[in-house]
Formats: C-alpha cells, structure tokens, sequence
C-alpha cells in the first residue's frame, strides 16, 4: 500500500498507475456493473481520487450515475470528471508545459497515433482485466496504452412535428431544402464529416468516398455551397446542437452523439440513421502525470 500525491490530487492504497491501468477497463460502461463487485474492490479499494476528461451534458450525466459512482462505491476512489469539447489540445499543451494534470481522457482515434508516438498515453496493464472484461473487448480495440471506450455514430436529427408526412431519411434529404424546408445546422469542430456528407448528398456511395480526390473535394465544396444558405447555425460546442433543436433555431442538423438526443419528456427529437458515420473514440491514461510511478 502507498499513499502517492500529484498536484493536489491523491491516491491512498494502490498507486496511480495501478488505478490508471486499471481504469481503462472500469470506467468503460459495458464492464463497470461486474468488475467494480468484485476485482475493483480486491485490486484497487483504497481512497483519493482520479481525473477523468469528459464531454459534459447529458453525456456526463449518465457516466457519472452509470459508471463514476458505482467504480467510487466499490473502491472509495473518488472520479472527478473536467468538461471540455475535444480533451486533445489541452493533452497536448499539457505534455508540453510539462505538467500533466488529467488521469484520463477520450482521444478521437484519428488523433491517437501521433499522440502515441510522442508518448503522451502511460501503458495498460491488461492482466488486470477479469475474463468477462477481456471477452467483450475485441483485441483490435485493446491497444498498448488506449482502449476503445466509446463508438458512436454521427447522424442525423430533426424535429418531427415540422414533418408529420414524410420525414427525412438521410443527407441528400438534408440538402432538399424544398420537400423539408426549414433552417439547418452544421458543425466546425470537424470538417472531413461536411464534406462526407456533402458526398453523400451528391449521391456518392459510401465505398466510394475513399480516397478523397481534387473531383471529390470540388464536388463536395460545391454541393456545401448549396446548402450553405440555409445553414443557420455552424456550432462548435457538442452541446450546441440539442440547444438549436430546443430553442428551435434548427429544425434538422447533425449531431455528435446519440446521447444528444435524449431529453426530458416531451421532446420531439428524431433521429435517422441513413448515412451515419461511426468513428471511435478511445480511453487514454496521461502518462507524465507528477510522481507518476
């Protein structure tokens, strides 16, 4: 047992880095219910707390009550989660500035590799994983030092009372301004999901879209420049987009997550999945945390 401090954050009982390679697995959602009953309260019972990156929203709501809180009954670490948009440019800044102040963090996978190679993420130790944990996760997804903790789909939401006939089915039925009229909406945090989608809309097929050509791109940017009118609002926050919906600024836009689309009773959200786009999002521990090891 040992008592360890970074910062002002501590952990009494195993040491962080114990935690941290273990928390890969704990603070995944389908393993948390079964791991922190029984290895979670053998391996790592002790006290302190971790920090943990998260998106913020309903998002962190249902972590926190789904995983947070039961990974804290069960071993008396206490997660304290930081909201921000995208963890990666602060990871980044905080490698740099040589002071790391996070333990664990969502990184969008395309972000990963170089990350890796610079050596911002600490190992996982999956030996301390149970069966179960090892079984659900398919080993292309286990990697040295990332897990995929998340996989969600981009897709497509409107409101469903200002279509009570037919409702749109997928982008080329966002770009059709006439048959669903209305104002749009389209994110800038990435900029590659536009132009799929404007491909899309153009009638290209998914298998088709890879590689990007100078044809393809033209013809993407030029389909953009359609839509580009109707666009009332080009959000940079994932929180933006459930809001437009609310506040009724948007009646169809894109959004990050499902989770997006879960509300109080009474909202009219929709979602359709034709032309959605999966993409990963993996749990990293920050290696270089102070007195790490």
């Amino acid at each position: 047992m040992s008592k360890e401090t970074s910062g002002n954050h501590s952990v009494s009982g195993p040491t962080r880095r114990l935690v941290v390679q273990s928390a890969a697995t704990l603070l995944s959602l389908p393993f948390v219910a079964k791991t922190t009953r029984a290895g979670a309260q053998e391996t790592l019972r002790g006290s302190g707390e971790v920090v943990v990156f998260s998106y913020g929203g309903s998002f962190t709501e249902g972590v926190r009550r789904a995983v947070y809180e039961p990974f804290t009954k069960a071993t008396g670490i206490k997660v304290v989660d930081v909201v921000a948009d995208l963890a990666e440019p602060q990871v980044k800044a905080m490698h740099q500035a040589g002071r790391v102040d996070w333990d664990i963090a969502y990184i969008e996978a395309e972000a990963y590799p170089a990350m890796h190679q610079a050596g911002m993420f600490a190992p996982i130790d999956y030996s301390l994983w149970d069966q179960e944990a090892l079984e659900g996760t398919p080993p292309h997804t286990r990697l040295k030092d990332a897990v995929v903790g998340l996989a969600p789909a981009i897709v497509l939401a409107y409101d469903q009372r200002l279509f009570p006939g037919a409702c749109p089915q997928d982008w080329a039925d966002f770009w059709d301004v006439r048959k669903f009229p209305g104002p749009r909406g389209l994110d800038t945090l990435f900029g590659k999901h536009a132009i799929q989608f404007a491909l899309l809309a153009a009638g290209v097929a998914h298998k088709d879209i890879w590689p990007l050509t100078d044809d393809k791109l033209d013809r993407a940017f030029a389909k953009l420049n359609e839509i580009k009118p109707y666009i009332a609002k080009w959000w940079s926050a994932g929180g933006e987009a459930p809001q437009l919906m609310i506040n009724k600024e948007c009646y169809s836009r894109r959004i990050p997550w499902p989770l997006d689309c879960c509300g109080p009773p009474g909202r009219t959200d929709q979602i359709c999945l034709g032309g959605s786009l999966r993409h990963l999002h993996l749990y990293d521990g920050s290696e270089g945390r102070p007195q790490y090891d």
